[in-house]
């Protein structure tokens, strides 16, 4: 199969080293590169290999693929369509990796010309890679993946391929908002963020770089459990829709209580590494770091999505408007209100009323084509 993968992170490497072991296999990037490279890659403890493939930076030619998946983070993904709309066939699968964040929204007039897209609900590996060593290593595989497309029809096909392309189990999801809601960074960084610094002062520095989940405690847990649940609640009115499958955190991490989903998040060995958003100031102390993707994605695609469609399907949020209003007071930038309606930046999130799907109606005809 031909394959284009756009992104030369750790998870746009892996996925050129893996994938280019049976396919043609192309990276677009624009850091220096030659047209063919090899780099080094390690699959999950087995011996190291070299993985070959080609690498672009003309966009044209990266688009002259069956399949193409972006990596890139959500923010650069609206910009991302744009790019590739000229070049991009019908008939072509466009696939997210991960796909929350609102892609489904951007990518409507592809979809209306013949372009399937794709999201997975969550990474298919942790991995770790470095473009300027030439080096990927794949640290670990899920045990099982989830997708959905649309339009949704196509879901089976792309489950399918998926599967056979990564080698891994893989379920097709009954709802692309399945991906869209998947309850991952926009709820644990967030929630974990709030409760740092929520009583944060401007001028108030830290002596030292904090760790994200040592910082974790019960309340955190409560907040980000009751984040959960109206979630879930959202979820539930959005019926016709099967959204069942957007699974509560409770459940995904087997931790009911806030003392439990404490206990649980404090224990997953991959966490220890993840730093709260800060950055050292020119006295060597240590202040938030509002330009960090845990606020710059997560918030515009993520909180803003929850809290727009939560205000179509009529569900009330007390816990989304304390995050909204948090960051509204810390930074400036303003998506909603408690009351759902649109402030200043509504327009720079990925909130479904931004793509003209305004009314209940309306959203769930989109997922429903």
């Amino acid at each position: 199969m031909v394959i284009s993968v756009f992104g030369a992170g750790n998870l746009g490497l892996a996925c050129c080293a893996k994938l280019s072991r049976n396919h043609r296999v192309t990276l677009y990037t624009q850091r220096p590169h030659h047209q063919r490279e090899e780099i080094r890659f390690e699959d999950e403890g087995s011996p190291a290999e070299t993985a070959t493939f080609f690498v672009t930076d003309s966009l044209e030619e990266a688009c002259n693929a069956e399949l193409i998946l972006c990596t890139y983070p959500a923010f650069l993904r609206q910009q991302f369509v744009t790019d590739i709309t000229p070049f991009i066939k019908p008939g072509t699968l466009l696939g997210f990796v991960p796909g929350y964040g609102g892609i489904e929204y951007f990518c409507q007039d592809l979809i209306r010309h013949g372009v399937t897209v794709f999201g997975f609900q969550r990474v298919p590996y942790v991995c770790r890679s470095n473009w300027n060593e030439r080096f990927a290593q794949i640290l670990s595989a899920k045990a099982e993946l989830f997708v959905a497309a649309l339009p949704k029809t196509e879901t089976a096909s792309v489950a399918a391929l998926v599967q056979s392309l990564f080698s891994i189990p893989t379920q097709g999801l009954k709802e692309f908002l399945a991906v869209t809601l998947v309850p991952s960074n926009p709820l644990l960084h967030t929630s974990g963020a709030y409760g740092i610094f929520k009583d944060y002062q401007p001028g108030n520095t830290y002596p030292e770089q904090l760790m994200f989940y040592e910082q974790w405690n019960d309340d955190t847990s409560r907040f980000l459990l009751a984040y959960d649940d109206e979630l879930q609640a959202i979820c539930r009115a959005l019926a016709p829709l099967d959204l069942s499958e957007v699974v509560s955190l409770r459940t995904y991490y087997e931790s009911p209580t806030p003392e439990a989903m404490t206990q649980k998040l404090k224990s997953i060995k991959a966490f220890e590494v993840v730093k709260a958003p800060m950055r050292a100031t020119e006295d060597g102390a240590f202040v938030p770091n509002w330009d960090d993707r845990m606020f710059t994605e997560d918030y515009p695609f993520g909180v803003a999505i929850i809290k727009d469609i939560a205000t179509l399907a009529g569900v009330p949020t007390p816990t989304v408007d304390t995050l909204l209003d948090f960051y509204r007071q810390q930074t400036g930038i303003a998506y909603l209100d408690a009351d759902g309606r649109a402030l200043k930046d509504a327009s720079a999130s990925a909130m479904p009323r931004t793509f003209g799907l305004d009314s209940l109606q309306a959203l769930i005809q989109f997922y429903q084509s």
